[in-house]
């Protein structure tokens, strides 16, 4: 009977770690049901970038809505949105905001001036959210013309 009870146990520990191992390994968002141990994270609902063809001179609009997790144990937590463009090698930071937040969802939208010696061509723009636990970042390709061509 003992040895019975000890294969028992044994096959249901095996059961139990196989059915962890079948779990996805790409999951970001942790489930509500976590509780206390809910991983900090951020969520991209909307993002937009107004006009995606621009020229030199243009105003530009770039939008992103998220959601931010937080575990229960905490209720706030700094967020850094910063908007950046990639010219080739170069990299022009545009923006670097740094807020205190609360889980929910939130809006950030910025506007700029695109220089009027800027060059056509292709260029990337980035945003990129943080807190202290969690990064995710935006890329988008922002066309740039110059006018009657």
């Amino acid at each position: 009977m003992r040895r019975f009870f000890s294969m028992f146990i044994l096959t249901a520990l095996a059961a139990v770690f196989l059915t962890g191992c079948a779990q996805p390994k790409n999951v970001v968002q942790p489930t509500p049901d976590e509780g206390e141990h809910a991983a900090e994270a951020i969520k991209v609902e909307t993002y937009s970038l107004r006009p995606q063809t621009a020229y030199p001179g243009s105003t530009i609009e770039i939008s992103v809505q998220y959601s931010l997790r937080l575990p229960k144990s905490k209720s706030l937590s700094e967020v850094t949105e910063v908007r950046v463009l990639l010219m080739g090698t170069e990299r022009l930071e545009l923006s670097r905001k740094k807020i205190i937040r609360a889980e929910g969802t939130h809006k950030s939208t910025i506007k700029f001036t695109l220089p009027m010696d800027i060059e056509k061509g292709d260029y990337t723009l980035q945003t990129i959210l943080s807190t202290p636990a969690h990064t995710k970042t935006i890329e988008d390709t922002l066309t740039i013309k110059k006018k009657g061509k």
